[in-house]
């Protein structure tokens, strides 16, 4: 099974001796299902900081070390691979950070999300370790957790579950479904940092069955036990589905998690409890307002531009997957890419001295382009010279 892992081979050989650590998790998972990844997870009984350092340094490439959770990252060619030391964890207290102590492979093991992550193979070429019967799980397309604390100690594990469905084609069992539902409406959800629910909605509305996975967070009412409560349903689905078709026509270049979220939230809601990036707060709390103010207004030529340029390419995106608008598509077909050939330096030569009214000229000239007044950078002289003219 393991020739399957096509990085495998080179790994072993800079290892030398790799006695000790496990093939593990999401990537043994992959080899059962015969869809191998490539990246790789291994598990070590032992600390992992000297070891990611050499071979780092064998493969050509660089280590990061968190030693605080004994992992570390060893990334080289464009790939990367993840060393873990095996670990025991337990919970102080619901939805709460781990306390991490070292701990053997069984350990390891029996701190996973779900039995068919929690699943290793010994290197070189042993036997794989299987305490929890993720392979039967995984035959019955199953998603099932290891114990009845799970999402009480972890809820982030919800949103995970909800993403294996949804990329695997499988279904909680009957007993895992009940826990999820139990700890979402205890309201364990909403006691997660903002930044650990950003990254769970980034993974699960980044792939490509997020619409799969949208529909699944409504029937749980997972989407109103967030901070911000979301909006997840069919006309959010309905509306991915739009966005998705007419990103790739027009080559857009958003994440597909930013654009998913925006078809959750209501025009105007503060996501600032997610801690996204500057931009993208802006974005997922703006486009959604100007998309329908665009669909509702309909404004063309200058007006269009700049109500679609604040906060585009997402809010003209999401105002084109509402209506399909010939003013819209000009905005992407034509007018995103209109520019002045006439520049401040051009100003200048006409005897425009440096100032803000080198800054009034030029907005009034792009505004008379954008309105379809001006053709060709002699049209944009002759007009400059008139402005400049009346004063």
């Amino acid at each position: 099974m393991l020739e399957r892992l096509p990085e495998l081979g080179r790994v072993l050989d800079a290892l030398g001796d790799p006695r000790g650590l496990h093939v593990v998790g999401g990537t043994v998972r992959d080899l059962i299902l015969g869809s191998p990844g490539t990246d790789l997870d291994l598990v070590r009984e032992g600390s992992v900081e000297e070891l990611a350092g050499e071979l780092a340094e064998r493969l050509g490439g660089r280590a990061v070390v968190h030693g605080n959770f004994g992992t570390a990252v060893v990334t080289y060619d464009g790939k990367h691979l993840d060393l873990i030391q095996a670990r025991r964890e337990t919970y102080p207290q619901p939805a709460a950070l781990p306390v991490v102590e070292p701990g053997t492979i069984e350990d390891d093991l029996a701190r996973r999300d779900f039995t068919i992550n929690a699943l290793a193979i010994p290197l070189p070429d042993g036997e794989a370790l299987d305490p929890f019967d993720g392979r039967g799980d995984l035959e019955r397309k199953t998603i099932r957790v290891l114990n009845e604390r799970s999402f009480l100690d972890d809820p982030t594990r919800i949103f995970r579950a909800i993403r294996y469905e949804s990329r695997l084609g499988f279904r909680m069992d009957p007993e895992t479904e009940r826990l999820a539902r139990e700890a979402i409406e205890a309201g364990l959800v909403r006691r997660l940092s903002g930044p650990r629910v950003r990254e769970e909605l980034i993974a699960l509305l980044g792939e490509p069955e997020a619409p799969k996975s949208i529909l699944r967070m409504a029937e749980l009412r997972l989407d109103q036990a967030v901070d911000p409560p979301l909006r997840a349903g069919l006309n959010a689905v309905q509306r991915l589905n739009r966005l998705r078709e007419l990103a790739a026509e027009y080559e857009v270049d958003a994440p597909a998690w930013r654009l998913a979220l925006e078809t959750l939230v209501e025009p105007g809601q503060s996501v600032e409890a997610l801690a996204l990036t500057k931009r993208d707060q802006q974005l997922v709390e703006g486009a959604p307002a100007d998309a329908r103010e665009l669909v509702d207004r309909q404004p063309g030529g200058a007006e269009l531009a700049d109500l679609a340029a604040r906060h585009a390419p997402d809010a003209p995106l999401l105002a084109l997957a509402i209506r399909d608008d010939a003013r819209l598509r000009d905005w992407f077909e034509r007018l995103r890419h209109v520019r002045l050939e006439v520049t401040g330096s051009d100003l200048a030569e006409l005897g425009v001295p440096e100032g803000p009214r080198v800054g009034e000229i030029l907005d009034e000239l792009r505004r008379r382009k954008l309105n379809g007044e001006l053709d060709g950078r002699a049209a944009e002289l002759r007009a400059a010279q008139e402005l400049i003219a009346d004063g």
